[in-house]
């Protein structure tokens, strides 16, 4: 049930990319502001406790209405599995958005193209166009941890609380700086959705391995964990990308949007391959 509710939910993001505004940070911000005063805590394990209620009601709530609905009725639960799904994923479209980004690049449009490179990395990209689609290329591989493959294991594994459990935790790390948080809060975010984020990007890392050149990825996540001094729940994003860039070598192109958009065939490839691997699984399970 849960991989037939996968298919559907990732179909159905293709047909309805419209309704993508829909599922933008807006709620979360609000159900954030209510539960702002867990936010200040000064005491690190306070922040942690503040970190877990706000990220755990909204999953506990989700796991009582999806038990309610499953017990009604199973179409229920799975309708409510899909729309949870729906919600959960992105919240933007990563290829549709870097589609654009390369489109802009190739017509000249350098205003546009800055404007889209800044709300990928969330920063002043860099001036340069090549060091620029190189950072594009770092983000493609990270991103898709965050807005795709993360809530699909968690889903995967706890069913629509668990893609409510990642995005909520993705959402609280992203939230802006100008938004009241002591800095051991922001540790304690950092920390959880480092460690939720940990088996999806080794899963990915994988992915990326048998997608592309191999033997490249293993070698470039040798050399990284070699001269690697953070700890585990810190080097996912770095991990990801290095990894990826990796296993692009078998493509033999040089940085500019050429890779970048072969950045994004990976990306694809790895997905088909864990959902095939996810649909065997099933098939396994549902037979023993």
């Amino acid at each position: 049930m849960s991989f037939l509710a996968l298919l559907v939910s990732l179909l159905l993001d293709l047909a309805l990319r419209h309704f993508e505004q829909l599922r933008g940070p807006r709620w979360f911000r609000a159900y954030f502001e209510s539960l702002g005063f867990l936010t200040q805590a000064a005491d690190f394990w306070r922040a942690c406790f503040g970190v877990l209620v706000i990220v755990l009601v909204p999953t506990v709530v989700t796991l009582f209405i999806g038990h309610l609905l499953d017990h009604i009725w199973g179409g229920l639960g799975f309708a409510f599995a899909v729309l949870i799904l729906l919600i959960t994923l992105g919240p933007q479209d990563l290829h549709a958005q870097v589609d654009e980004y390369i489109a802009a690049v190739r017509a000249g449009n350098t205003g546009r193209a800055e404007e889209l490179a800044r709300a990928l990395l969330r920063a002043n990209p860099p001036a340069e166009p090549a060091a620029c689609s190189e950072a594009m290329t770092h983000a493609v591989f990270s991103e898709a941890n965050e807005r795709l493959f993360g809530i699909l294991f968690w889903f995967a594994l706890l069913g629509p609380a668990g893609a409510v459990l990642y995005r909520s935790t993705d959402f609280l790390r992203r939230l802006p700086a100008a938004e009241p948080r002591s800095t051991e809060f922001i540790q304690a975010v950092g920390r959880l959705h480092g460690v939720l984020a940990w088996i999806p990007a080794h899963l990915a890392v994988l992915g990326y391995g048998l997608a592309g050149s191999f033997e490249d990825a293993v070698s470039e996540l040798k050399t990284f964990y070699a001269n690697s001094t953070m700890r585990f729940y810190q080097l996912n994003e770095d991990l990801l990308a290095c990894a990826g860039l990796g296993a692009l070598r078998a493509s033999g192109r040089d940085a500019g949007t050429e890779r970048l958009r072969a950045a994004l065939v990976l990306v694809r490839r790895t997905l088909i391959i864990w959902m095939v691997v996810y649909a065997l699984l099933t098939l396994v399970i549902r037979a023993w």
